[in-house]
């Protein structure tokens, strides 16, 4: 809907007379805009500042509206006009007066089979005019689909490709959207093609037609194995719409229909106009836009405000084109009240995605967790003195455990409770400073000695106000692409924006900063190692590449690519380092897991993934690479932990996971005699699985402990857990009322579970309502589960809302 503008919203932009904001996303800000000349009002995407000035991205954006002028034809909303020279880029398309078919299902509930027809054709036929032009959209989906009164219109070519060309510019890092992605999006995305829009667009026909995605909910990793692997739910579709849908979502692109194909099947018993609840919904936003228009004429073309604001006339003219004929059916009754969402499956599907990246760190390639670099953990020889940081993963290895025994503590500590300005979604601690990123994109730092503010830094915003956020369809957005910190001796290296900054740990005064591409937030950070700072630095016009540059002064060193040549211009990837190890640098780059020497980036090892395996997960602990494999077969999906010699990362066998431990299970950390496994027990789960944590054997797999979870993990009030972190031969644990222990003793059996009560901890919480349908997990809403940082001996822990406590190691002294 229509929103006000606010004091800094731009009045004009190119020749149009902005009227009312309508939203924001990953790169900017989109409004309605009026020429003032009778053309109707348009959608005017702006970009921001700091996107725009990566060197890149205008000739991209240029492209983005050369292809978006190739593409006329029934059913598309057209570009008007656009800018990519103008000082904030700007493009303009036609305005749909009416709800996506998102908004449209949530408020109306889903549509019968002649409505699911009718939409299904113009879709069919809109895609089939951008096959014409040797496009592929890519990013077919509920959101993408406006539901105006004459009928549907397919949005966005923001992702859209030529048929030889990579993506253009996006709003995040995946190339199209997990729940409605076809295999071959899943496969890679240079092998999407104009049958992959045919079977996602099957899919939105499944969700108008049940309400429901195809493939099911959960974390994202899950929803992506059902795309590739496993057939489409259709047992609510509608009989008359089973086997075209059927058709439509075969395994072979080949085998599917054409889009010009599809609308023929699909129009015969079609609807001629949207059913009254959502004509209502459609009347709405008419009004609204008439309200609007009344300021200074009428926004819709032949129709006065008052008309369109009354609905005493039909809402909008009759259009004819050569395969449908639509009309606005008004309403025979009063528009029954939006029911609320069901907050059961969908809420909690997302929530899962949120869980496996922010509990076990371990839901897909696309989000895994960089590490900060240095040597040895466990029960090897402890160091003098703090110099890698620790975060929510543990410590240098990446391996969910800390090198530093219990003696170890910053100068001066005593147990604390402090508390953050804004909310806390990934941290680091180290000697000299405790620091946090909020879901606001900006930096704030505590003295880890008594949690006394020490600065906060924040290099410049999106115009995003909802924040960090998982979309409703598994896209992730960061304000200013703001990285997980990192922490390094007296060094705190961010990156924010399109720039890598080190930071003085105490001050926060910048040391160096060096522009590097824009930045990808939620789960990355900078990697630190041999007297480098790596990171990743797309999209940049070569494509995305892993830096390294000298942590003195900045000044890079080298420079190698993430992915092949056929995504060269690729925006969106999913391709990162992971950990650095005794002078090797580990990542995931598009085929796999690659070894890199962290002096030269000169390759030592790769494993290659197949469709049969992928590892979702890597943790070092020398002389291996552990990851959590899925592998697939005739017989099901069987998982394993697996061991790579490094850094060739040649198998080197694997380790049976614990009996009675079969799907579900990620791995959460390792050291010289066990591996920690987490089980997250999503409440949808067929067997209903209890949430624990499993202690077994590094060697053989055979269990030695098994503690239970709260299982108020997704439902509220929520008492979620953190990521387990091995220190001291300690494994630490916290939820929003205690601390856990427990030791382990080598590799004899683990002593009994310890609780620590923490004082002024905010216990189990009530998530906030909001509207989940149209912005998908907003994190600053949610009750997420705390991090705890175990410094040797002091522990801090980190609640959701900003409350901080440090206490001491159980086991050791409280000073």
């Amino acid at each position: 809907m229509l929103g006000p503008l606010r004091e800094d919203s731009p009045r004009r932009i190119g020749p149009y007379a902005i009227r009312a904001r309508l939203g924001a996303g990953g790169m900017g800000e989109v409004f309605l805009g009026d020429r003032g000349d009778g053309s109707g009002p348009a959608a005017v995407k702006t970009v921001r500042r700091d996107v725009a000035q990566d060197p890149g991205f205008r000739s991209r954006f240029r492209r983005e509206i050369t292809v978006a002028r190739s593409v006329t034809g029934p059913r598309l909303a057209p570009l008007l006009d656009g800018d990519a020279d103008a000082e904030v880029p700007w493009l303009a398309t036609e305005y749909v007066a009416g709800p996506t078919l998102s908004a449209a299902v949530r408020g109306a509930g889903a549509l019968g089979e002649a409505e699911v027809r009718m939409l299904g054709a113009g879709l069919a036929r809109a895609l089939a005019a951008v096959h014409a032009a040797g496009i592929v959209h890519r990013d077919v989906k509920p959101g993408n689909v406006m539901l105006a009164a004459d009928g549907p219109r397919l949005i966005d070519f923001g992702i859209a490709r030529d048929a030889g060309g990579t993506p253009l510019t996006t709003t995040s890092r995946m190339v199209g959207s997990p729940a409605f992605m076809s295999p071959e999006h899943v496969a890679g995305s240079g092998r999407v093609v104009p049958a992959s829009d045919v079977f996602c667009l099957a899919s939105v026909l499944c969700f108008a037609a049940t309400g429901r995605d195809p493939f099911g909910d959960g974390p994202v990793a899950a929803v992506l194995y059902r795309v590739k692997y496993v057939e489409a739910d259709l047992a609510e579709v509608p009989q008359g719409l089973r086997a075209v849908l059927d058709d439509c979502l075969s395994a072979d692109p080949a085998a599917r229909p054409t889009a010009d194909a599809l609308a023929a099947r699909l129009t015969p018993g079609a609807a001629d106009g949207w059913p009254a609840p959502v004509g209502a919904q459609i009347a709405e936003y008419q009004r609204e836009l008439a309200r609007v228009g009344a300021l200074d004429g009428p926004l819709l073309p032949g129709y006065t405000p008052t008309e369109a604001a009354t609905g005493s006339r039909e809402a909008a003219p009759r259009h004819h084109t050569v395969a449908t004929d639509f009309v606005l059916r008004p309403p025979q009754v009063p528009a029954p009240e939006p029911a609320a969402p069901p907050r059961s499956r969908r809420r909690r599907g997302l929530l899962a995605a949120l869980a496996a990246l922010v509990l076990i760190g371990a839901a897909t390639g696309a989000l895994l967790a960089l590490r900060d670099g240095d040597k040895g953990s466990g029960d090897r020889k402890q160091p003098a003195e703090v110099l890698a940081g620790i975060d929510a993963q543990g410590g240098p290895e990446g391996a969910g455990t800390v090198p530093y025994g219990r003696d170890v503590r910053p100068a001066g500590w005593h147990s604390w409770q402090g508390e953050l300005t804004g909310r806390p979604f990934g941290c680091a601690a180290g000697r000299d400073v405790l620091v946090c990123r909020t879901t606001g994109g900006a930096y704030e730092a505590l003295s880890p000695s008594d949690g006394k503010k020490l600065w906060d830094y924040s290099a410049r915003l999106d115009a995003d106000e909802v924040g960090a956020r998982i979309s409703p369809t598994g896209q992730v957005f960061m304000p200013s692409g703001s990285t997980r910190p990192a922490v390094y001796g007296d060094s705190v290296l961010l990156a924010t924006g399109d720039r890598i900054v080190s930071l003085d740990s105490r001050t926060g005064k910048p040391r160096w900063e060096t522009r590097a591409g824009s930045s990808h937030g939620f789960e990355s950070a900078p990697l630190v190692a041999d007297g480098l700072v790596f990171a990743d630095i797309g999209p940049v016009p070569e494509g995305a590449q892993v830096a390294a540059f000298d942590l003195a002064t900045g000044k890079e060193q080298w420079r190698k690519p993430l992915v092949g040549d056929n995504l060269a211009k690729v925006d969106e990837y999913d391709f990162w380092p992971l950990t650095t190890s005794d002078g090797v640098l580990y990542l995931r780059g598009q085929d796999g897991l690659r070894a890199l020497r962290t002096g030269d980036g000169a390759e030592l090892g790769r494993r290659k993934e197949g469709q049969d395996s992928r590892c979702y997960d890597a943790l070092i602990r020398a002389p291996h690479v552990y990851c959590t494999a899925y592998t697939y077969s005739a017989e099901g999906e069987a998982v394993a932990v697996q061991r790579l010699r490094i850094p060739t990362l040649q198998s080197d066998g694997e380790i049976p996971l614990p009996d009675g431990l079969t799907g579900g299970a990620a791995l959460g950390a390792v050291d010289d005699h066990v591996v920690v496994l987490v089980r997250s027990g999503a409440p949808w789960e067929e067997d209903d699985i209890d949430p624990e944590i499993v202690v077994a054997r590094r060697e053989d797999g055979k269990t030695l402990a098994r503690y239970p979870l709260d299982r108020r993990s997704f439902d509220s009030p929520v008492n979620a857990a953190s990521s387990p972190v091995i220190v001291a031969d300690t494994l630490v644990w916290a939820d929003s009322t205690s601390l856990y222990s427990v030791a382990l003793n080598g590799a004899a059996k683990p002593g009994p579970l310890r609780t620590t009560a923490i004082e002024g901890a905010p216990g189990p919480e009530t998530r906030k309502d909001y509207d989940m349908l149209q912005w998908g997990v907003v994190l600053s809403d949610e009750v997420l589960p705390p991090e705890v940082l175990p410094v040797g001996g002091a522990v801090y822990v980190i609640q959701h809302g900003g409350k901080v406590f440090s206490v001491p190691l159980p086991g050791a002294s409280a000073s």
